[in-house]
C-alpha cells in the first residue's frame, strides 16, 4: 500500500509539471492515485481525478481531460470548488456548450455552494457571458440573504462572491449599489 497523500504531494506534482508530456506523467499518476485510495488520504478521489482532468487540459488532451473530470464528479469526495463546475469550465473551454449547459443547470438546481457559484460566475465571465455571470452571482446574494446562523458561509466566499459581482456589474454598466460600496 501506498503512503498516504497529502495536499503537498498532489500541489508538488502539479508544480512540477511544465511540457506536455509532464503534464500527461502527473495526470497518470493522479488517476493511479485516485484508483489505489488509502483510507488516510488529505485528497479525496475526487479531487485527484479533478487535478489528473486539469493536467491532460495542460497538456492539450481535451477529450481525456473531460473524461476525468466527468469521473471526477461521481468520484467519491468532494473538491472546491464542485467537480461539476470544474467540469462545466472544461467543457466551455471544449466547445462543448450544449453539455456545459446541463451541467449548470443540473449544478444549479442541486443548491450549489457560495464557492461554486462564485466559480460558476467567473467562468461565464471568462468565456464573455456576462448575462449568465450575472445571473450566477445574484444567484449567490439571494443564497446570503437567505442564509441562517448555522448555514452562514465563510467570509473569504462571502468575499469572493460580493468582488466577482462587483466587477461583473461594472462590466455590464450597472451603476454601483449598497452592495457595491
Amino acid at each position: 500500500m501506498r503512503h498516504p497523500l497529502t495536499e503537498d504531494d498532489v500541489e508538488r506534482l502539479e508544480n512540477s509539471a511544465r511540457t506536455p508530456k509532464a503534464h500527461r506523467q502527473a495526470a497518470a499518476t493522479l488517476t493511479r492515485w485516485a484508483e489505489e485510495r488509502h483510507p488516510d488520504d488529505e485528497a479525496s478521489p475526487a479531487d485527484l481525478l479533478a487535478a489528473a482532468g486539469w493536467h491532460l487540459a495542460q497538456a492539450g488532451d481535451t477529450e481525456e481531460s473531460l473524461a476525468l473530470h466527468r469521473r471526477a464528479v461521481t468520484a467519491e469526495g468532494t473538491t472546491t470548488p464542485s467537480a461539476r463546475a470544474l467540469l462545466h469550465a472544461a467543457l466551455l473551454d471544449a466547445g462543448q456548450h450544449e453539455e456545459a449547459r446541463q451541467v449548470a443547470t443540473d449544478l444549479r438546481r442541486s443548491g450549489p455552494r457560495l464557492v461554486d457559484i462564485t466559480h460558476m460566475a467567473e467562468t461565464f465571465e471568462l468565456h464573455g457571458d456576462l448575462v449568465q455571470a450575472h445571473r450566477w452571482v445574484e444567484m449567490g446574494v439571494s443564497r446570503l440573504e437567505l442564509a441562517v446562523d448555522e448555514d452562514e458561509p465563510a467570509e473569504h466566499d462571502v468575499e469572493g462572491l460580493l468582488s466577482t459581482r462587483r466587477r461583473i456589474r461594472r462590466d455590464l454598466g450597472f451603476p454601483p449599489d449598497e452592495l457595491d460600496e
